[in-house]
């Protein structure tokens, strides 16, 4: 969970309240500064696997600093970036809002299309 600069882990079965989760890091102590009320500059999918990167420049604005899991997950699916609804959210919202995908996303989901993206 990531929370005015910090990654905090969210435990589904056991919902606590933020500022009292365990923390896993603090942005700041990587050097990062935060954005606008406190945030990132962005959060998207941007390298793959469905689970979201939270992007910051430093200090100097010169430097971006992405911070991204080190967890293994066996879920293979494209850059949800890729997707055409995900792509519009992240331009249209930034990071204040949640990105949506134009299909089901979650637990019992089929493997989604192949986005229409040609070159």
């Amino acid at each position: 969970m990531l929370n005015d600069g910090k990654l905090e882990e969210w435990d589904p079965l056991n919902p606590t309240p933020t500022n009292s989760l365990p923390r896993i890091e603090t942005v700041t102590n990587y050097g990062a500064a935060k954005a606008a009320q406190g945030g990132p500059t962005l959060v998207g999918d941007l390298l793959g696997d469905w689970r979201e990167e939270a992007v910051y420049t430093n200090t100097a604005y010169d430097q971006l600093i992405v911070f991204t899991t080190d967890k293994p997950t066996t879920t293979r699916l494209y850059t949800l970036a890729h997707n055409p609804e995900y792509r519009n959210c992240m331009t249209v919202h930034g990071y204040m809002q949640s990105h949506h995908v134009d299909y089901y996303l979650g637990s019992g989901m089929t493997t989604p299309p192949a986005p229409p993206i040609t070159y």
